[in-house]
């Protein structure tokens, strides 16, 4: 470590321990926080990164683009920094500002702000496919990934805590990146693989590479450090074997077993111990029903279990069957006798290594195409040796930095965002794809679908940044408090516990019966003509089914005691950012339209035109809120005095810049009239110039 500061010329920060970050997640405190940097070492560490650039354009005789002015400049920063454009005042006082710091202050501000939390979270959810909505797990998850974003959690200490994460989602929600995958190791090790190593090896858990070194009995060794995985609460297990246990004592049968069935008595009371055996099979098939959720919500080690290749395995380097010795692809290996409780965190501890020597590389890949719309390596997440790095020496400088600053990802993009290279103009000829990027200046990209979003919800509610979905956290802990109760109940409890829930749900299965009793008259009396009373028959069956919807609904243990806490009612979603709303958003919603990730791989989004976005900005609620409503674009619009003065705000408000004497000339009469300023309105936001980062 020594030797980068050194050679970046760069100081050593104290940055707060992984478990100073978990601590403080627990119980909810804010942990030290990193010192910030001096701006000399920012701008000379961003000077540096100009240089390789620049000498790069001079051997490829090309030249850098020209700056952009303060208003696209303003515009830039606050999508890419914050995920959403500048509402009219933001972007009014950055344009009037003087100083000749206000694009490094605009900078430090926003990489600051909520916003860039907002931003950064989309930025992970979609690489990991986070899925809120998958079990309480994926809430849990959610939040947790809030949590490391929030406090500014190292990189590699995030990417460890998830790779060595074990136990019960309620402790440790890090494990929802292990039930995200649940019962598919082998698909979560290839999801692993391409996003923190960028190595794509998935065709080798079906046979060797086809076109790398990579083999099928290799992808089986790596994923033999998770081979041992079983999904379910050894807790609970144990509660349930008690719970077992103290019911077949009060009724005085196991009693009976621990006083007269020794060792050598089974055969002689072969009667008795058969009925004491069929008698706790009953009971815990019936005390199960208590804990059937525990089995999707933790993770553990099971001594007895191993990795074997699979059965049909067919290359000279492994017998079908056999079980494997876990292995790393490259770097540094890893003893073959390490204990089975142990191998998960040597896996995440090789990987989240300064030293493998794809780990550093990756991520520094992904947060500059993050900032410059292209990787230096492209594909990001398909490195292989047959590789063209562009810019060898900048690759290995921004390495260099960012083990300097101990993975922290926030003051790494800080510097990236005070670059030359960021306030150039953006370069609009396609890239070729696989090929080399000169980086003249940032690529021209449409702005993603929560981007989109985003400033649509700035346009009429101004800045969201700081309004979080706290339904979210009220859930979440809910459901924390719910376990523990159930483990801090007494056996007697548990007991009445069970009996009430096995009511609940005879009670739905008589009232599902008697649904269906209905809807079959209900049919045979619509058949006879007797259409009156066919409704009638349907109305009630209706009314008994979703009575039994709901009966089950609290016959499940969680429910049973959650019942007992008052709901809280919250503010509607559509008011918030996406980074507040569930993930993934559903099919046909506003993000879905212009490309938010299903989640089902990583790094899915995409920035594709399609007929539904066409018709979505001209039809939706988002759009016709704009002028008709009253959010703050309304309000400001009603309040202006003058035509001039509406199309000032229109043009600030969605371009974050004043109108051009020929716009006015051209523009100024359509702000005259209501009609026309709803028309011109829509057109703008419909444009290319508002949907893409300039």
């Amino acid at each position: 470590m020594t030797s980068f500061i050194s050679a970046l010329k760069l100081p050593s920060f104290y940055y707060p321990s992984f478990a100073v970050f978990a601590m403080a997640y627990v119980l909810g405190s804010t942990p030290l926080q990193a010192k910030p940097i001096a701006q000399t070492v920012i701008r000379s560490t961003s000077h540096q990164i100009d240089q390789y650039v620049a000498e790069y354009l001079q051997d490829q005789q090309s030249k850098a683009n020209g700056l952009i002015d303060d208003a696209t400049f303003a515009r830039r920063a606050y999508i890419n920094i914050s995920g959403r454009i500048p509402n009219a005042g933001e972007a009014r006082s950055f344009i009037e500002d003087v100083s000749t710091d206000k694009r490094s202050t605009l900078v430090d501000y926003l990489i600051d702000s909520e916003g860039y939390k907002s931003r950064m979270f989309n930025f992970w959810a979609d690489l990991l496919r986070l899925n809120t909505n998958l079990d309480k797990h994926g809430l849990g998850w959610h939040i947790w990934i809030q949590g490391a974003v929030d406090q500014n959690m190292p990189y590699d200490d995030f990417v460890n805590a998830m790779l060595s994460s074990h136990g019960m989602v309620t402790d440790n929600p890090a494990v929802g990146y292990y039930l995200r995958d649940r019962d598919m190791l082998l698909d979560n090790v290839s999801n692993t693989a391409q996003v923190f190593l960028g190595t794509q090896i998935g065709c080798t858990q079906c046979h060797d590479h086809p076109f790398d070194d990579w083999t099928q009995k290799q992808y089986f060794e790596l994923a033999a450090f998770s081979g041992n995985t079983v999904y379910k609460s050894d807790s609970a297990s144990h509660l349930l074997r008690n719970l077992v246990k103290y019911s077949l004592q009060k009724d005085g049968t196991l009693k009976q077993n621990d006083n007269i069935l020794g060792q050598g008595q089974k055969k002689k009371n072969k009667q008795k111990f058969n009925k004491i055996k069929n008698a706790g099979k009953k009971y815990y098939r019936d005390y199960s029903s208590l804990f059937k959720d525990f089995r999707k919500i933790a993770i553990s080690e099971d001594s007895d279990k191993f990795l074997r290749l699979p059965k049909d395995y067919q290359y000279n380097d492994g017998e079908p069957g056999e079980i494997l010795i876990p292995k790393t692809l490259f770097g540094e290996s890893i003893p073959e006798d390490l204990p089975i409780e142990q191998r998960r965190k040597a896996f995440a501890d090789w990987v989240s290594s300064p030293q493998n020597p794809l780990f550093t590389k990756v991520i520094v890949n992904r947060l500059w195409a993050e900032v410059f719309g292209r990787g230096i390596v492209d594909p990001l997440d398909d490195w292989s040796d047959t590789m063209r790095i562009s810019h060898p020496e900048l690759l290995d400088y921004l390495c260099k930095v960012m083990r300097t600053l101990e993975y922290d990802t926030q003051q790494f993009m800080r510097i990236l965002y005070h670059t030359r290279l960021f306030e150039s103009e953006v370069s609009t000829e396609e890239a070729e794809m696989g090929g080399r990027y000169h980086f003249q200046g940032p690529v021209l990209r449409r702005m993603s679908a929560e981007e989109v979003h985003d400033s649509f919800l700035t346009l009429e509610f101004g800045n969201r940044d700081a309004h979080k979905n706290e339904a979210f956290a009220y859930r979440w802990n809910n459901y924390v408090k719910t376990v523990e109760k159930i483990f801090s109940m007494t056996m007697p409890e548990l007991v009445q516990l069970d009996e009430a829930t096995d009511e609940m749900e005879e009670n739905a299965y008589i009232a599902k019966t008697e649904a269906t009793k209905l809807r079959n008259k209900a049919s045979q009396a619509r058949a006879e003509g007797d259409t009156k009373g066919a409704e009638k028959l349907e109305k009630e069956a209706k009314s008994r089914f979703m009575a039994s919807r709901k009966m089950i609904k609290e016959g499940k243990s969680m429910m049973a005691t959650t019942m007992m806490q008052k709901q809280m009612r919250t503010k509607s979603r559509s008011h918030m950012r996406a980074s507040e709303q569930g993930s993934p958003s559903k099919p046909g919603s506003f993000l879905r339209q212009f490309g938010s990730s299903d989640r089902m791989t990583p790094d899915a989004s995409n920035t594709l035109a399609s007929t539904p976005q066409a018709l979505t900005l001209l039809n939706s609620r988002e759009v016709a809120k704009l002028t008709d409503g009253k959010g703050e674009l309304s309000t400001a619009l009603r309040k202006a005095e003058s035509p001039a003065q509406r199309l000032d705000i229109l043009f600030l408000s969605i371009y974050g810049c004043l109108p051009t004497e020929v716009e006015r000339q051209k523009l100024e009469p359509l702000a005259a009239d209501a009609s026309t300023l709803t028309t011109l309105a829509r057109a703008m936001v419909s444009s290319k110039r508002f949907l893409f980062v300039q």
